[in-house]
């Protein structure tokens, strides 16, 4: 008997440190979107296009549309419980309409309603009939939806939108040299100073040493990659001048990039910082 393709959901399964040992690592594309959520211990997630980097936490969401590049990868492999999901989005699009979750990453308040859904539609994705691809499909709709749920709850409990505003701009633009505050500021009507108040209340961080922040930690998961070189890392985050870089690079880590880097080839514990402490409120088969 053929086996039954159905492209609205290509795969889907759990990773455990069990099966990690046959999970590649590294940069990675896929020709479908990309759905996971890390249910135990942490992993790093980068995504190449806009710089966008940030440790997964447990019980989070990780979305990435098809053909992006992408790192999501375990911060410890004897810790790290992952599901995951590989979707056609134009069929949950036409399905399932604005379902679908902003690109990045969620918190979510809680997983036993979605784990119960995921492991009903890994079950359904390895048989081969047609109404259980069905069913399938219509547990992937009940994953989005509570995922949506959630996060409709959560953005109703953060502090501030100028603040989630300019978190989300330092995000997406890593590999500028310098962003403009001011800017930010005056796109929300207030003034600077105002911004930077709330943003040093609500993180406890200011402006400039979080964006720093995230440079070094982007640095930290890219360092990872071999086919980057030191000076093609420090382009990417906006640094014109390596040396510079590299001397900020110790006085945040205490290691030099290239030291950082053997660290991890000897398969050394991996020391990587999570970003700057947030308030309460705004902590926001096959193997993938």
């Amino acid at each position: 008997m053929m086996p039954i393709i159905d492209k609205r959901i290509h795969s889907a399964g759990f990773v455990d440190p069990d099966t990690l040992s046959v999970r590649p690592i590294g940069l990675r594309t896929f020709n479908y979107d990309f759905l996971a959520v890390t249910i135990s211990g942490e992993a790093f997630f980068l995504v190449k296009e806009n710089g966008l980097s940030s440790i997964v936490k447990k019980i989070s969401m990780v979305y990435v549309p098809a053909g992006k590049r992408h790192l999501y990868d375990p911060r410890d492999r004897k810790s790290w419980k992952n599901y995951w999901v590989l979707f056609d989005r134009e069929a949950v699009n036409a399905s399932f309409h604005k379902l679908l979750p902003t690109p990045g990453i969620t918190v979510l308040n809680e997983f036993d309603t979605i784990e119960d859904h995921w492991n009903k539609m890994i079950l359904c994705t390895l048989e081969n009939d047609v109404s259980a691809k069905e069913h399938a499909f219509c547990l992937l709709h009940n994953i989005l939806y509570e995922i949506s749920r959630q996060s409709v709850t959560s953005d109703r409990n953060k502090k501030s939108s100028s603040v989630k505003y300019t978190l989300d701009i330092m995000h997406k633009n890593l590999r500028e040299a310098e962003l403009n505050f001011e800017k930010i500021a005056n796109s929300h009507g207030i003034c600077l100073d105002t911004l930077r108040k709330r943003f040093k209340r609500e993180t406890n961080v200011s402006l400039h040493q979080y964006f720093i922040q995230l440079k070094i930690n982007a640095a930290k998961i890219m360092l990872s990659n071999l086919s980057y070189n030191i000076s093609d890392i420090a382009g990417f985050l906006g640094f014109e001048d390596p040396y510079y870089f590299s001397r900020l690079f110790k006085n945040k880590t205490n290691f030099s990039p290239k030291k950082y880097r053997e660290s991890l080839n000897n398969e050394q514990e991996l020391i990587l910082e999570s970003e700057p402490p947030l308030s309460e409120n705004k902590r926001g088969a096959l193997t993938k």
